[in-house]
């Protein structure tokens, strides 16, 4: 069995590629705030107000998630550079 040790997460990849998983469930979870299971201030608005207020909510999400993803690796990179990363072991499948 061999140890790895992730000891740095690329900031830049993360910002490049987390915000699409981002932008599909924001999409998701839109669809069901907006149009499956209305809130109480979405239940009155007309069908374009709730298209726009989706696309919105979908650009916010992404956009609040990506920050948050991304300063967590900058934390993460900090405190692997104080304490030390996290060990994965990883064996060989036998097929």
């Amino acid at each position: 069995m061999a140890s790895y040790e992730v000891k740095n997460l690329s900031v830049k990849s993360l910002i490049k590629n987390v915000p699409v998983v981002f932008a599909i469930l924001g999409a998701v979870i839109g669809i069901f705030t907006f149009f499956l299971f209305p809130t109480d201030i979405a239940r009155d608005l007309a069908f374009g107000a709730k298209l726009l207020s989706w696309l919105i909510f979908i650009v916010l999400y992404t956009l609040i998630m990506a920050v948050g993803i991304g300063l967590v690796a900058v934390v993460y990179n900090w405190v692997v550079g104080k304490v030390g990363g996290i060990v994965i072991d990883i064996e060989q499948k036998e097929e």
